[in-house]
């Protein structure tokens, strides 16, 4: 397993926890969330750390997609961050809190689809299979951690 699909990975359990806190009594909102919304910083942590930083530094301005994602991800993850914190200041009961949860499941949808389907294919033409299953080793261990 590389790199990219284990973030893959990460990204389909983040996407059944939002689809089980959507569907979740009010009562058992809480504790999901209490549960994915550390899952989704750490996954933040281990994609910058061990991929899109690397890959920056590697790419330089050689593809401008890219060294623009970089930029871009920081920027989305921000919007999400903060969307987090909105969040956590809210009770699981009222339906705000409800909505702001759907409002953060579509952003990140929205993330991953751009992630999935313009980024990662050319960090794996740009880095190869060698250097993405290199990768893959230490964010087991960050993930495992």
């Amino acid at each position: 397993m590389d790199a990219l699909e284990i973030l893959r990975d990460m990204h389909v359990e983040a996407k059944a926890a939002f689809q089980k806190i959507e569907q979740a009594s009010p009562d058992q909102r809480g504790g999901m969330w209490n549960k994915l919304r550390p899952e989704l910083v750490h996954h933040e942590q281990i994609e910058e750390r061990f991929v899109y930083d690397p890959v920056a530094r590697d790419v330089g301005s050689s593809d401008p997609t890219l060294s623009g994602w970089d930029q871009r991800h920081h920027k989305e993850v921000g919007e999400a961050e903060h969307l987090i914190e909105q969040i956590g200041g809210m009770e699981p009961h009222e339906d705000r809190w409800l909505q702001m949860v759907v409002q953060l499941r579509s952003a990140l949808e929205r993330h991953i689809q751009t992630e999935e389907s313009e980024i990662w294919p050319r960090i794996r033409q740009f880095w190869g299979a060698d250097k993405l299953e290199q990768a893959a080793g230490p964010m087991q261990q960050a993930k495992a951690a």
